[in-house]
């Protein structure tokens, strides 16, 4: 998979796993980049992917998707998954605001981050885009069709 990184400008792929490995909100501390070094990388990377203003779940499943980026090792096997927990877990990857992901999923906003808090707490994630991630290196999710010119195969669009 790291030639699939190398598709995307140096920071843009630290950005990117960093994202889907749980450790973005030390990216800016650990490398000397200013928060706003770090959003504006965010930016680019939902750009590329052809999804501006996706959240960070979002912008996570579809670079996993692309193979931009490989999956974390998780630390624990997959845990038992409700049929529901499965369908709040896929609406991440769909939805990024907890209003449409509520309404998918037939819950209240609230009952709804109550869920993502105990599913993060069940698989260790760090965070909703890290959630994301564990998902697909335990295969309970699956990669989405990539948008137009941004397989790695096809080469980066511009």
């Amino acid at each position: 998979m790291s030639t699939s990184i190398t598709m995307l400008p140096r920071a843009q792929a630290e950005t990117a796993l960093r994202l889907v490995n749980g450790t973005l909100a030390t990216l800016a501390a650990q490398t000397n980049r200013s928060p706003v070094t770090v959003r504006t990388h965010l930016v680019s990377l939902r750009r590329r992917m052809e999804a501006p203003g996706s959240s960070r779940a979002v912008l996570a499943h579809t670079l996993l998707s692309a193979g931009h980026v490989p999956p974390p090792v998780p630390a624990k096997p997959a845990p038992e998954l409700s049929d529901a927990e499965r369908l709040v877990w896929r609406t991440l990857t769909e939805h990024s605001s907890d209003e449409a992901i509520a309404k998918t999923c037939g819950l209240s906003p609230e009952t709804l981050r109550r869920r993502i808090a105990a599913l993060r707490t069940k698989t260790g994630a760090a965070d909703r885009a890290h959630l994301v991630a564990l998902g697909h290196a335990w295969k309970i999710l699956t990669p989405v069709p990539v948008p137009r010119g941004e397989h790695p195969s096809s080469g980066a669009a511009q």
